[in-house]
């Protein structure tokens, strides 16, 4: 096996925005020319589809029989409200989200107007906390009276997921479950220079951008721990548990890749 010297992976500027969302520009290298674009590429991919993020799975709105329904005391429709909600970027306290296998939190708020309740009025477990603390909700009128409830759990982009509205005809109260995505990295560029001309050797400069949640870096070493996980995988699969081409029955080549046709 070939190996690469000077191998180099190093955060060369890292600011946290205005708006709270976190960015670094890394270098990394060296590569052979023709290796950094496969690299970055893989890199990327992983970066912006395989970041876990905390999510609301669900919401309880007192007196919320369904999403177009409107609460006296209330200016938002509790459409709008769930919106607000679906807005809000949570992340653990003392943990790196990026090594939470399971992870389950419950917040809630109670009030009363006139008041403009924001994402900081949650009332959260220690384990938990609201990026954007100013973050809206909704706004309560002077008879205003508001309670919700939120239940909270780590989610991975590419998690199916499967639930059910709880709801009968008697209940005002509905639990309207969400179908949040979890989109941590919010954007990931990639430039290839050469480093050395004669040798053919290249670097990449990878930026990372993510809403606060979790920083660039974690985000990084997390990308680089699934890939170098997933290609180890193949890398040692025996001989003999490669299924050779005349294993495979032909309703299973047709059900998967379609029936074969000849002119």
């Amino acid at each position: 096996m070939m190996k690469i010297p000077n191998l180099f992976f190093s955060c060369v500027d890292s600011r946290i925005e205005e708006q709270g969302s976190m960015y670094a520009r890394f270098h990394l290298g060296t590569f052979l020319r023709g290796q950094s674009l496969t690299f970055a590429n893989a890199l990327r991919r992983t970066l912006l589809s395989e970041i876990p993020g905390v999510v609301i799975t669900d919401v309880l709105i007192e007196g919320a029989g369904h999403e177009f329904a409107t609460l006296p005391g209330v200016e938002e429709t509790v459409l709008d409200i769930l919106l607000n909600l679906k807005k809000l970027v949570f992340a653990p306290c003392k943990s790196n989200i990026t090594e939470l296998e399971t992870f389950q939190a419950t917040g809630f708020v109670k009030s009363s107007g006139p008041k403009n309740l924001t994402a900081g009025d949650l009332k959260l477990p220690l384990i938990v906390k609201c990026i954007y603390p100013n973050a809206h909700i909704v706004s309560l009128t002077s008879s205003g009276d508001f309670s919700l409830c939120i239940n909270l759990e780590v989610r991975r982009p590419h998690q199916i997921v499967t639930g059910t509205t709880n709801s009968s005809g008697e209940e005002k109260t509905r639990k309207f479950v969400f179908d949040t995505v979890p989109m941590p990295v919010q954007k990931v560029n990639y430039v290839i220079k050469s480093l050395n001309v004669k040798q053919g050797s290249e670097y990449i400069v990878l930026e990372v951008w993510t809403d606060g949640s979790v920083s660039p870096q974690e985000t990084v070493q997390f990308a680089l721990k699934n890939l170098t996980s997933l290609f180890y995988q193949f890398a040692t699969i025996a001989k003999n548990d490669v299924v050779p081409n005349s294993a495979l029955k032909p309703e299973v080549l047709e059900k998967s890749f379609g029936k074969a046709t000849s002119n």
